[in-house]
C-alpha cells in the first residue's frame, strides 16, 4: 500500500468533494492538502463531464430540431407532390375526356389538295344533275370517272336530257388532246383540248371539263367559298372522316357556289363531294362524286383509242 492510499483510507470520511460550498472549518490541518487535491481533481472531472453533457444536450436538441424541420419540409413536399400529381391526373383526365380538336379549314383543305395532287390514277363515281328554274330535272348524267392531275381523264357513262336517255359514250383527254367515242363508234371526234366546245357540240354543257380535274376543282374552292370544318364522323368503312362545308362568298360570279366534302382524316383523301358548280354558259349543276380507289400503276391509258 502506498502513502497516497493510506491517506485516502484515513481521511475518507472527510471527503466532501461532491458537496457545494466551502470546506468545513473543522478539517484537520494534516487533511487539508489531501482534500484540496481531491476537490481539484473532482472539480476538473465535474467541469469536464458537465461541459460534455451540456454539449451532448445541445447536439441532441439540434438533431431533434432538424428532424422536426425535415419532417415538416418532407410533409409539405409530399403534399406538394401529391397535389401536383392530382393536378396532372385531373388535367390528363379532362383532356382525355374532351373530343379531339378539329383541324382548321385551311389545314384540312391544304392536306386534301395535296392528296389529290399525287400523280396517281383514281376512280370515282360521278353524277351531274341540273334543274330548270321551275325545278324540273333537265340533265342527269352518270359516269365512271378515272382521273389523274394535269387534265387527264376518262369517263364512261350515259347521258340523259329531260328525263330521256340519249346515249352512252366514252370521253377522254391525255392533257393535250380531247376525244369522244360513242358506244357505236360512230361520229367519233378528237382534237386539241382548246377546241373542246366544238368537239363536245351536241352534248350541251355536260362536259365542262373544268370539273373533271378534281385536283384543280378542290384547289379553287377556297377562292370561291368560305370554308369551315364542321365535324368528325365515322364513315361506312369504319374510318374517321372530316366534314367540310364551303359556302359561296359575296361575289356575283364564282365557279363553286357551295360544297360539302367528306375527307378521310388519315389520308386527306376526298371520299365524297356534293357541290353546286357553275358551268360554261352560266348554268348551275350539282356534282355528286364518290371515291372508288386507285387504279394499278400503268393500267390506264388516256390517249384516244384509235
Amino acid at each position: 500500500m502506498n502513502d497516497h492510499d493510506g491517506k485516502e483510507n484515513v481521511f475518507a470520511d472527510l471527503d466532501d468533494t461532491l458537496a457545494d460550498g466551502p470546506a468545513p472549518a473543522d478539517v484537520p490541518d494534516e487533511a487539508r492538502d489531501w482534500l484540496a487535491e481531491q476537490r481539484m481533481v473532482h472539480g476538473l472531472l465535474r467541469a469536464l463531464h458537465t461541459a460534455d453533457a451540456s454539449s451532448r444536450e445541445g447536439r441532441i436538441a439540434s438533431i431533434l430540431e432538424r428532424i422536426d424541420h425535415d419532417e415538416r419540409v418532407g410533409y409539405r413536399r409530399r403534399w406538394f407532390a401529391v397535389a401536383a400529381a392530382a393536378l396532372v391526373l385531373a388535367s390528363t383526365g379532362v383532356w382525355l375526356a374532351l373530343p379531339e380538336s378539329l383541324p382548321t379549314a385551311e389545314a384540312a383543305m391544304l392536306r386534301t389538295v395535296d392528296a389529290l395532287g399525287r400523280d396517281v390514277d383514281r376512280r370515282f363515281r360521278l353524277e351531274v344533275i341540273g334543274h330548270s328554274w321551275k325545278g324540273d330535272e333537265v340533265v342527269h348524267h352518270e359516269f365512271d370517272l378515272v382521273t389523274r392531275p394535269g387534265m387527264r381523264f376518262l369517263i364512261d357513262g350515259t347521258f340523259s336530257f329531260g328525263g330521256v336517255r340519249v346515249g352512252r359514250a366514252r370521253v377522254g383527254c391525255d392533257g393535250d388532246e380531247l376525244w369522244v367515242l360513242p358506244v357505236d363508234e360512230s361520229n367519233r371526234v378528237a382534237g386539241p383540248l382548246a377546241e373542246r366546245e366544238r368537239l363536245l357540240k351536241g352534248l350541251g354543257d355536260v362536259l365542262d371539263v373544268g370539273y373533271l380535274d378534281l385536283h384543280e376543282l378542290v384547289k379553287k374552292v377556297p377562292d370561291d367559298c368560305d370554308v369551315r370544318v364542321v365535324g368528325r364522323e365515322t364513315g361506312p368503312d369504319g374510318r374517321e372522316r372530316l366534314r367540310i362545308e364551303a359556302q359561296q362568298k359575296r361575289t356575283l360570279f364564282v365557279k363553286t357556289r357551295r360544297a360539302t366534302l367528306w375527307v378521310d382524316e388519315a389520308s386527306g383523301m376526298v371520299t365524297h363531294l356534293d357541290a353546286e358548280v357553275r358551268f360554261l354558259g352560266g348554268a348551275v349543276r350539282r356534282l355528286v362524286i364518290d371515291y372508288a380507289g386507285e387504279s394499278p400503276a400503268g393500267s390506264v391509258d388516256y390517249r384516244r383509242p384509235w
